[in-house]
């Protein structure tokens, strides 16, 4: 059922006020909610409001509430289509990578978002007392992994690695966009804050078989042909709160 909030934001967008809302006051209630609107995607995808400036990314919040009006009290908790919205707005035809980016910026949201994940540093010790045929290594919920076209891991740390984005940020974004194949983000929380890097095609495959629950034996047999060193890779995983536990493999399945 459709509530008095949604719509007021359909009258507020409409040409002939369907609802017959009071005309003086929807104008007020318009130009008050774009500017929450703007404020609460701008927390949201910091990002994007950098790659496209405050005249485009209130324009997109304007389309934002008019096709995703908001459905709950909470700000915080808006934003799912807006990366959709990106990419089909006319006015970004020469931003191609910023649907990607909103996505990226989306997924730092909802993880600084989340409850914090606890890692089981006393199960770590069956990596010494157990073979490896015997262990699965259980992945944390609190990372996500991205790919793209666009350097997007890039793109992110360059605008918020400082306050003005560097020569070299550049160089290394445009450098990187020129070469074919997809690019990995990784979205990750170290210390409370969420951070992201880039992930090659070796740890993406090799997260994907731990995700399917292969034994760490297994696991590392798919991996020997490739540069990944599972020596290197586990102390920051855990740093890194990627993985949070060790546990013991169904020997029966």
């Amino acid at each position: 059922m459709e509530t008095e909030q949604q719509r007021l934001i359909r009258s507020i967008f409409s040409h002939d006020n369907p609802d017959n809302f009071d005309p003086r006051g929807l104008a007020i209630y318009r130009r008050n909610l774009v500017a929450s609107a703007c404020r609460a995607l701008s927390v949201t995808f910091p990002t994007v409001e950098q790659l496209i400036g405050e005249s485009l990314f209130r324009h997109a919040a304007q389309q934002m509430l008019s096709e995703f009006p908001p459905t709950a009290p909470d700000w915080g908790v808006w934003g799912e289509h807006f990366s959709r919205l990106l990419g089909q707005l006319p006015e970004l035809e020469a931003y191609p990578y910023v649907r990607d980016c909103a996505q990226l910026d989306y997924a730092c949201h909802l993880l600084n978002r989340a409850a914090d994940c606890e890692t089981d540093f006393h199960s770590l010790q069956l990596l010494v007392t157990a073979p490896t045929d015997h262990l699965l290594l259980q992945l944390s919920e609190g990372f996500s992994v991205l790919t793209s076209d666009y350097p997007v891991a890039d793109i992110w740390l360059a605008h918020h690695d400082s306050d003005e984005l560097s020569e070299d940020w550049i160089d290394r974004i445009h450098k990187k966009t020129g070469n074919s194949g997809k690019h990995g983000a990784l979205v990750y929380r170290e210390n409370h804050r969420v951070r992201v890097r880039e992930i090659s095609v070796d740890e993406q495959r090799w997260l994907g078989f731990l995700q399917q629950g292969m034994r760490l034996s297994d696991a590392l047999d798919e991996m020997q042909d490739t540069d990944f060193n599972f020596e290197n890779w586990l102390p920051e995983a855990v740093y890194q709160n990627i993985v949070s536990a060790v546990k013991t493999a169904d020997l029966t399945a």
